[in-house]
């Protein structure tokens, strides 16, 4: 493929959020391709994230094929009160033109018009393709993430039994659901959690109801919240985090939808940090950790209970699961296997 220039409504301005730089930025700076977020500029394909105006007269631009990357589940939102709020407030905001509808008509609409779309998961792949037969499934690049080699002896270490939960602050409410199995553990354990986050955050469209983390987390683990510790989230206290860490676990609220349907990144990105993981039974979650022959989903709080025990009391075990865990990685998750996705879209979209 020729060098492109590549016209991008981002997610940040600077580039650098996590739907930014995993995705589109890695593909173009791997490739040698130039990114540019004038939009009337010159370009030879146009990007859409879910942050577009998607009734903009950039994206009607003849010969200029446009691409969506569609990372979320919004065309299944949690209710249509929810999805007509969003939308409205997109309106009144100013970030999406044109008439008043739900927030998925949006999506659905845009899916309709573009050339191409791309999302992170197959369950998401299963709900865009009645909109648009080409659709590409490509998850993040973790890169960036260090592959690290945990050894037994590191699990074995008889200090504090650590606990890392890692992510944006949208699903951390999900830890309240194994607040039970947490606090029944440290009676037998010497626990500590450590959420690696934003320590503030907007509960609403990222500009709304602002909260702090570490409250919302005290009064979710109220009965063990002395043991609950915020780190800033960045490459390098993730890392550090996860060195001293014994146990990964990412419990989700499965009631809701764009939470059930999130794909299987953060499971990855813990292997990759050298963690066995433990996860909510989300059909992502659950794909992979069977395809990868792990015990890694949680279906009810004593299982929660019963498997972090497991773990902490087996070291052993632990390591196999680790081994498991970036066994897969190395035979699906591969840096070339995402580029080579990503020119498979593109040469979809442009032919």
């Amino acid at each position: 493929m020729r060098k492109l220039r590549i016209g991008y409504w981002p997610l940040s301005a600077s580039l650098r959020s996590a739907g930014d730089r995993r995705r589109l930025v890695f593909w173009a700076e791997a490739r040698g391709h130039t990114i540019v977020t004038n939009l009337s500029q010159k370009v030879d394909v146009i990007v859409a994230s879910e942050n577009s105006d998607f009734n903009s007269n950039l994206f009607s631009q003849k010969k200029i094929p446009v691409i969506f990357d569609l990372v979320d589940a919004y065309l299944s939102p949690l209710n249509p009160t929810n999805d007509f709020v969003r939308g409205l407030t997109k309106k009144l905001s100013g970030q999406i033109s044109g008439h008043v509808k739900p927030f998925s008509q949006h999506v659905r609409d845009f899916c309709l018009s573009s050339k191409a779309v791309l999302c992170s998961s197959i369950e998401q792949e299963e709900m865009i393709k009645p909109y648009n037969l080409n659709t590409h499934v490509i998850l993040d690049s973790h890169d960036e993430i260090p592959f690290v080699d945990k050894s037994f002896e590191d699990l074995s270490l008889d200090n504090k039994n650590q606990i890392l939960w890692e992510g944006q602050p949208a699903t951390i409410r999900g830890v309240r659901l194994i607040s039970l199995p947490l606090t029944r553990l440290s009676r037998s354990h010497d626990v500590h959690l450590n959420f690696v986050t934003d320590e503030k955050y907007f509960q609403f469209l990222n500009r709304y109801i602002q909260r702090t983390t570490l409250d919302v987390l005290k009064r979710d683990l109220c009965q063990i919240n002395s043991f609950v510790n915020v780190i800033p989230w960045t490459q390098e206290n993730l890392v550090a985090t996860a060195q001293r860490c014994k146990i990964a676990m990412i419990p989700i609220d499965l009631s809701v939808p764009m939470q059930r349907l999130k794909p299987e990144n953060r499971l990855l990105i813990m292997w990759r940090l050298g963690l066995p993981c433990l996860v909510s039974p989300s059909p992502a979650y659950t794909r992979v950790a069977s395809k990868a022959g792990v015990n890694a989903v949680c279906e009810n709080p004593d299982a929660w209970l019963e498997n972090f025990r497991e773990l902490l009391n087996n070291p052993s075990f632990a390591h196999d699961e680790i081994l498991r865990g970036q066994n897969y990685l190395r035979e699906n998750h591969t840096k070339s296997i995402l580029l080579s996705k990503w020119d498979e879209a593109f040469e979809s979209a442009m032919d």
